[in-house]
């Protein structure tokens, strides 16, 4: 709801560095779920990370599947308070904020960029939250974790 209302209230606005101030707005956001949430769920919030502690044996396939339907609840009850707080004529990407491929860029340039940032943040959750050497540093991870999305 936070990083895609920043989205919603403020793109392609003419001046602004808005493409800024959503990845902060998103990293930040992360961060503290992370940190809110963290000691009940894991802080998965993203699907991605959820399906490579799978992969990583971290977690059950059950639990996995179990958290992909709580973060696909949580989607639709974050867009549901997003069309509730935003007029459709104040919704600046006429999306609720969700992504698409820009002008000028090819999808296969965007999926690359998403396959390099996904990696990024799967590999910070595994050597910040999940390694067991970095334990003495385990209560910053949220923070490298919120850096990743930003």
């Amino acid at each position: 709801v936070i990083g895609c209302g920043s989205a919603m209230s403020i793109a392609k606005e003419q001046g602004s560095a808005w493409v800024l101030q959503v990845s902060l707005t998103f990293g930040l956001a992360i961060t503290v779920l992370a940190y809110g949430i963290g000691h009940y769920s894991g802080g998965q919030i993203n699907c991605a990370v959820t399906f490579g502690l799978v992969l990583a044996n971290q977690i059950t396939i059950w639990q996995g599947i179990l958290n992909f339907f709580a973060q696909m609840l949580g989607s639709v009850t974050g867009a549901a308070i997003l069309c509730l707080m935003y007029p459709p004529n104040k919704d600046l990407t006429s999306s609720l904020g969700s992504n698409a491929v820009s002008d000028g860029w090819k999808p296969i340039q965007a999926c690359a960029g998403e396959f390099m940032m996904t990696f990024l943040l799967m590999f910070t959750v595994l050597e910040t939250a999940v390694n067991p050497l970095s334990a003495g540093s385990r209560q910053l991870a949220c923070v490298a974790i919120g850096f990743a999305v930003f």
